[in-house]
């Protein structure tokens, strides 16, 4: 678990360099784009010479108002960034998105899985709590769909496409439940079995599980002119309006913490895109501070990983049937 002198350090004592490396002629696509570490994201692959930027956001009218924002702000051109509805809630607007960049984008070089929530009331989504479905469920359902046209960019132009995984340190002091029957997801379908406190921290462990396992298994299931790069990050503490649906003491607490130490959202855009700029060394690895850390034991759980990646396709397989030959 980090230390709180390693907190301390990564807050206010960490040097994070403006990302340097180009994006010429690459089409990145960012979800949850419309704000906080999302939004800082697409700025910095704009300077950097991004060929097309998906902002990819439930909300496509604020999605066009930031994306209005930022060409001001940029001076850029306006056939840069598109906007695109994606709601991870909703399998019928995932498979709408996927379908439409195989259909109508020529390559796709980076998908940033930025979007994700912290749930404060409890909601049975994907047949489980919202926060597990949307950061889990919803992430992975579009990853893997995106994975044929990522393949295919890799063929075609010879290079080594990045998923991203925005994740979190507090992925470390998560609570994973003594007991959770046959099924995780399913387990967490009874309110009585939620603690908000511990849901935001878990759904980030299980998101790790689910990268690792998706990692070993792009490589088993690709030869070397399709290999893509699967890896995940902790941006550092930011403000990036995660707790938007907090109220009461508790959002006011947090305000307060945040105020006094968070990063910018700019500078954990900086990390992100340092991130999806990296190769095969990062393959199947969880970056933090800008370099490579290893799992906490935790995260290190083969049997616990295995067993959270197998529920996982279960409910995209039952989701969507047939998703997982994507991965065959």
């Amino acid at each position: 678990m980090p230390t709180l002198s390693d907190f301390f350090y990564t807050q206010f004592f960490l040097r994070i360099p403006q990302p340097s490396a180009s994006f010429t002629n690459k089409t990145i696509i960012v979800t949850g784009a419309n704000g906080g570490l999302g939004r800082e994201t697409v700025k910095h692959l704009i300077h950097l010479g991004a060929e097309k930027v998906i902002f990819a956001c439930r909300s496509r009218s604020r999605g066009q108002q930031a994306k209005r924002e930022i060409e001001a702000q940029l001076n850029c051109k306006t056939n840069l960034v598109d906007v695109r509805e994606l709601d991870l809630e909703s399998p019928a607007s995932i498979k709408r998105f996927a379908e439409w960049a195989a259909r109508s984008l020529p390559r796709v070089d980076v998908l940033i899985n930025n979007a994700g929530i912290h749930a404060n009331k409890f909601k049975v989504v994907y047949d489980t709590e919202r926060t597990l479905a949307v950061n889990n469920i919803g992430t992975f359902l579009l990853t893997v769909q995106m994975i044929p046209k990522m393949q295919a960019t890799a063929r075609t132009y010879g290079i080594t496409p990045v998923i991203t995984f925005v994740a979190s340190a507090l992925y470390d002091i998560a609570e994973y439940p003594a007991q959770h029957g046959e099924d995780i997801f399913t387990w967490f379908r009874e309110e009585s079995h939620v603690n908000f406190m511990n849901q935001y921290n878990l759904s980030k462990l299980l998101q790790l599980y689910a990268m690792i396992k998706l990692a070993a298994l792009v490589d088993s299931t690709s030869d070397r002119s399709s290999s893509i790069a699967v890896n995940a990050l902790d941006p550092c503490f930011c403000k990036t309006g995660i707790i938007s649906e907090s109220t009461g003491l508790a959002r006011v607490l947090f305000k307060i913490f945040e105020a006094i130490t968070a990063r910018t959202a700019e500078e954990g855009a900086r990390l992100v895109v340092q991130t999806a700029a990296a190769g095969r060394e990062t393959h199947g690895r969880y970056m933090r501070a800008g370099a490579v850390q290893a799992y906490a034991p935790i995260a290190a759980d083969e049997q616990r990983a295995t067993y959270v990646w197998n529920a996982l396709c279960r409910r995209l397989e039952a989701i969507q049937p047939g998703i997982m030959q994507n991965l065959c």
